[in-house]
């Protein structure tokens, strides 16, 4: 994976994260000043349009890490961080389907279903994001390299 589409990838999550956490706050703990105000915050709707269309980037985002780093090193045998690699794979599937599903529910049963999905597995992604890349670099030392770009510390744009 390049330093470019780690940047990407990196920038992509952070985007989302920072997006989703502002309209979780001003949806769930802003208090509206007007009692019949439609929203709680006059940006609560800016940070979920933002959420909305940045999310696709980051769907993109780890396509590429998965075809360029992941898919890799797999198929290299290497070992470290394997684990922490595959239980991001296992959050990001229901993380994604349950932001898309939210989108497309009419239902205020299934759409409160969707939102615990969601916030729980976007938590977890955020968390277990962070832990996997700023995993010491010297597990990943133990591990064969890929390719040159490819080798420990080569996926995080903060490691040079």
């Amino acid at each position: 994976m390049t330093r470019t589409e780690a940047w990407f990838f990196h920038g992509a999550n952070a985007l989302v994260a920072l997006t989703g956490i502002a309209w979780a706050v001003t949806l769930w703990l802003v208090e509206p000043e007007d009692p019949y105000a439609l929203v709680n915050h006059p940006l609560q709707p800016t940070f979920q349009h933002a959420h909305v269309v940045l999310a696709p980037l980051l769907v993109f985002a780890l396509g590429l890490v998965w075809q360029r780093h992941a898919w890799a090193r797999a198929r290299s045998g290497a070992k470290a961080r394997r684990w922490s690699g595959l239980g991001l794979l296992a959050l990001f599937v229901p993380m994604a389907l349950s932001g898309y599903a939210l989108q497309v529910s009419a239902d205020e049963a299934w759409r409160a279903g969707w939102v615990a999905v969601h916030v729980a597995t976007s938590g977890l992604w955020v968390v277990a994001t962070a832990l996997h890349v700023l995993r010491p670099a010297r597990a990943a030392a133990h591990s064969p390299s890929v390719s040159a770009s490819e080798g420990a510390g080569a996926s995080s744009p903060t490691r040079g």
